[in-house]
């Protein structure tokens, strides 16, 4: 069945789970990614502790978002993926991006419980890219949601790995 793939490369809200102000964190370089494209969309950042991150303010959970987020980007400890996705679910997302990684490749606990949470987010109708992935970036519409910059440009690219797609992005890159 084809799936309306907008909500994951043009969404109308971004959320991410796990934003942090530590600059060796995912949860910060997600947070960067997603706050360059706020003049074109709203940009939640969830921190459970409820502080600031890059000068913006957080919310401590998904269900206190003021708005629904179409996109949730998760970036948080594998113990609280499950729980990240449904409560996002809940509060109608369509589209994940699972950075955390531990899950499928973490042994057959690990995996039955990754399909068990693809099947519940296919249920609802909602797409999921990942989980232990790098991300998404698309220039033309203003979504970096991924831990280095690409370049902007004409090249389209879909990788199963991620440090081949930083590779060829660096390549990517004008001289």
């Amino acid at each position: 069945m084809p799936r309306d793939l907008t909500p994951l490369f043009a969404p109308s809200s971004v959320a991410v789970l796990g934003a942090s102000n530590d600059p060796a964190k995912w949860g910060n370089w997600l947070a960067r990614g997603a706050l360059k494209g706020a003049g074109r969309r709203p940009v939640y950042l969830v921190n459970r502790n409820g502080t600031e991150v890059l000068g913006q303010p957080t919310y401590r959970s998904v269900e206190e978002l003021p708005g629904t987020p179409e996109l949730v980007v998760v970036a948080v400890p594998p113990a609280g993926f499950d729980e990240a996705v449904d409560a996002s679910l809940a509060k109608g997302a369509r589209a994940f991006v699972g950075i955390t990684a531990g899950l499928g490749e973490s042994g057959e606990e690990g995996r039955l419980r990754e399909q068990a949470l693809v099947e519940r987010v296919r249920a609802a109708g909602a797409i999921l890219l990942g989980p232990n992935c790098l991300g998404v970036y698309d220039a033309s519409s203003d979504l970096g949601i991924c831990s280095n910059e690409f370049p902007p440009g004409s090249i389209g690219l879909i990788s199963q790995s991620g440090n081949l797609a930083l590779e060829l992005g660096i390549l990517a890159r004008p001289y």
